[in-house]
């Protein structure tokens, strides 16, 4: 079965969507442990995508739960441990477990760390599993497929990132779509194409703080923006794609569209 779903998985070009908050936890995790940037991912090696059966890491997993798993979204994601970039699993699993028994974590169903297993449907009571010394495992439930991480962070203690962190984070992986004036939370996706900011001017880095601010205190990560936003969006989105090492490569010609 799981050879079957793989390779017709494979025939459609190997699609995958990490949901949402997936996507924000490895997205915020690079941002906060730029030393171990390569260490976070949706994706997996072909062992998991071949494995029977195929679980949380794979497009077509069948443990998804409480719903069945939407194809072609991945629930899962990989923390190594790496004290040596920072990346201490130790300390994240306690922070992580707390936050998880606290309701803080609504979207998180189980984690597997030092051959243990803490489930939601167990009320997070370790069970045993095997492995996860290197590595801490997270699956997230598949009813919380759109769910953002808001304004929580799974960065802990010393290296928990501040409200001016989050807020940078968030414009860094806005986009905003001028025809409809909605603005959506999307990792690696920038409509503005803002690459480095400290390539804008002062006055364009100062009219997006301006446009965005409003917003930066809510967890709702989409919201229509008025007219006005709009047409500022639209002339500073100009504006920086004018900018020589303002935006990325990839989305120059994107820009000049």
């Amino acid at each position: 079965m799981a050879v079957a779903a793989y390779y017709a998985w494979v025939r459609d070009g190997r699609p995958i969507v990490p949901a949402q908050p997936v996507q924000d936890f490895v997205t915020t995790m690079k941002v906060g442990y730029p030393h171990a940037n390569p260490l976070f991912s949706w994706y997996a090696d072909e062992a998991h995508y071949l494995a029977e059966p195929p679980q949380d890491h794979t497009p077509y997993s069948v443990t998804g739960w409480p719903l069945a798993n939407p194809y072609p979204y991945v629930f899962a994601t990989d923390i190594m441990h790496r004290p040596d970039l920072g990346v201490d699993c130790f300390k994240l699993f306690a922070y992580w477990l707390a936050e998880a028994r606290s309701g803080r974590m609504p979207w998180l169903k189980y984690m597997i760390w030092q051959a243990k297993r803490y489930d939601v449907r167990n009320s997070w009571q370790p069970v045993g599993s095997s492995g996860h010394f290197d590595h801490i495992h997270l699956s997230a439930r598949t009813d919380h497929r759109t769910t953002h991480l808001g304004s929580w962070s799974p960065i802990l203690g010393d290296d928990m990132l501040t409200t001016d962190d989050l807020a940078a984070i968030k414009k860094a992986v806005w986009y905003t779509d001028l025809d409809t004036g909605t603005r959506v939370i999307s990792a690696g996706t920038a409509l503005l194409g803002i690459y480095d900011r400290a390539a804008l001017p002062a006055d364009l880095s100062g009219r997006l703080d301006a446009i965005l601010a409003a917003a930066l205190d809510d967890g709702d990560m989409t919201v229509v923006l008025p007219p006005d936003a709009i047409a500022e969006l639209t002339a500073l989105r100009d504006a920086v794609a004018a900018l020589p090492g303002a935006v990325a490569d990839e989305e120059a010609a994107r820009l000049a569209e």
